[in-house]
């Protein structure tokens, strides 16, 4: 309520200029330890790429094109494309010059807190790694002026990732600029940034949205600002020291959250190409100093509720935590005891990931129960989902515990109360055993009444799934036999066609086994999955 009423105050106050004349450059202003990562992104001329979908602008770049989603134009507002590959002096400063001409309203989209925050980061990375001159005038008072706008409008109402980049924006702003009010910035958010650190990345490393795309991004800016580090750490040493730390605690969280592929867990709101690629921030990150433990045999991510499984060319995550934190859930999904399961270097059991945010078909479907590899009562989710980001009653974890067997049988155990809402009140148990390739599922519904119980298993689109007896699936790859799916008690089973989203605006048809039982409570179910280690090669 206080950002609302903030916000809504600040609408009748007088808008600020859009430039600030003399914006004097910091002496600290100078090329970075080593090149910043180029971004994941693409401008060829006047086409655009973001989110896997291209849009020509051959009379100028239309910034508020209503013909795009919110989510397209504010990546035209980042302007990543100043950091992609090849990118010369002269395409950026065009670029640059045309967001000045194109947004002289400071009310309108493209100084939004967000895209203003990231689009800064942008302007500075080229003034940091190529230098600036006379020329430049123009665009650093601009610059000086989103500064100052977004530390009006900064989001604490929010907070989460959003909170995060306005920090990090009014950081380097302070960095860049010399004067008594970019000093200001600079304290003000270099005191806002220790805590939240200290906030939003859990005891484990992982960011509290729990979702690795947003992860890989915060884990950019932290390494971002260790890469300009000499500017300032003079000055702030305890947020040096505490940010060396925290990313490199995140670091290994990525290593980990990253299946054989190279590129991450689609748990919650996740998607490749995105953020960039675990293996290029993890190489940045060692060659900018930090040091990490490379992940065993089993992990269990205790503050982020995942527990992860590496043994004999098998990576499984299952995902054993809450929806993210209460007071910001915007990217959880319903995906409470589900996992992935890739053979070597290919994903077979996968969750559904992110198609849009601005989708009314498909945004519901990602983020639903059935989009998941887990198990659905009566057709209600298992935490209330309404519009894009919001969230009302909701799935908390219980009883949840992990075990490894002196033979290496990994054991996970819980159960939610996020059903007790329907009548009867079911509480769903799950319980993965998994060993040598072979995982059995143990599903437990207690409770009164007779109820429809559902499990979904999602399958990568390059596996076929084929019957092979009433009770019975086999599993194939390339044409060749790669493991088995059998189950017990329940009373039904189909396949169906769904869509597997690894990127925005991407979706491929895949292949969902979904298993039903119409009982009386109490209930337990069972699924036996076999996948042979000994066709490695086959998934390679």
């Amino acid at each position: 309520m206080y950002g609302l009423a903030r916000n809504c105050l600040l609408r009748h106050l007088p808008a600020e200029p859009t430039a600030i004349q003399d914006a004097r450059v910091s002496q600290h202003v100078q090329p970075p330890q080593i090149p910043f990562l180029p971004a994941p992104t693409t401008m060829q001329g006047t086409t655009l790429t973001f989110l896997n979908h291209t849009v020509d602008y051959p009379y100028g770049i239309h910034w508020y094109d209503p013909a795009q989603t919110k989510l397209w134009r504010y990546n035209l507002h980042y302007m990543p494309y100043l950091q992609q590959s090849g990118a010369t002096r002269k395409a950026q400063r065009a670029w640059m010059y045309a967001w000045v001409r194109g947004n002289p309203d400071p009310q309108g989209e493209g100084w939004a807190p967000f895209p203003t925050s990231l689009r800064l980061v942008n302007w500075f990375k080229v003034w940091w790694t190529d230098g600036y001159s006379e020329k430049d005038a123009p665009l650093l008072a601009s610059a000086y002026a989103q500064a100052r706008h977004l530390r009006r409008w900064v989001e604490h109402h929010l907070q989460g990732n959003h909170l995060f980049e306005n920090l990090k924006a009014l950081f380097w702003a302070g960095c860049t600029f010399q004067s008594t009010e970019a000093a200001r910035w600079q304290r003000w958010a270099a005191r806002h940034m220790l805590r939240q650190l200290h906030e939003q990345i859990l005891a484990d490393g992982g960011h509290y949205e729990r979702s690795p795309m947003y992860h890989a991004q915060i884990i950019e800016g932290c390494l971002d600002l260790l890469n300009i580090q000499a500017a300032w750490m003079g000055l702030y040493p305890a947020l040096a020291t505490l940010l060396v730390s925290k990313t490199s605690q995140m670091l290994a969280w990525l290593e980990t959250m990253s299946h054989p592929d190279g590129e991450i867990a689609l748990c919650n709101d996740a998607a490749f190409h995105v953020a960039p690629a675990p293996t290029l921030l993890l190489d940045y990150g060692r060659r900018l100093g930090c040091s990490w433990s490379t992940p065993g045999c089993y992990t269990h991510l205790e503050a982020s509720g995942y527990v992860v499984l590496r043994s004999r060319g098998h990576y499984m995550v299952i995902d054993i935590g809450p929806l993210g934190p209460d007071y910001q859930p915007a990217h959880g999904h319903c995906d409470l005891f589900s996992f992935e399961w890739s053979l070597a270097s290919r994903r077979l059991i996968c969750n559904t990931g992110v198609y849009a945010y601005q989708d009314r078909v498909m945004r519901p479907y990602v983020r639903a129960t059935a989009a998941h590899n887990t198990v659905r009562i009566d057709g209600a989710e298992q935490s209330e989902l309404w519009k894009e980001f919001r969230v009302a009653r909701r799935a908390y974890p219980e009883m949840t515990s992990v075990d490894v067997g002196s033979d290496g049988t990994l054991r996970v155990v819980g159960q939610h109360h996020g059903y007790r809402r329907l009548v009867g009140q079911p509480v769903h148990r799950r319980e993965f055993e998994f060993r040598h390739g072979n995982l059995v599922l143990l599903d437990t519904v207690t409770g009164n009444g007779t109820h429809v119980i559902e499990a979904f298993l999602h399958f990568h689109p390059a596996v076929t799934v084929q019957v092979i007896s009433p009770q019975a699936y086999k599993l194939t790859l390339a044409k060749r036999l790669i493991g088995c799916i059998s189950y017990k008690h329940w009373q039904e089973a189909s396949l169906a066609q769904g869509w597997y989203c690894p990127e925005f605006g991407k979706r491929e048809s895949n292949t969902v086994l979904r298993l039903v039982a119409t009982v009386q409570l109490p209930f337990t179910g069972c699924i036996m999955l076999n996948l042979n280690a000994a066709l490695l090669s086959v998934a390679e």
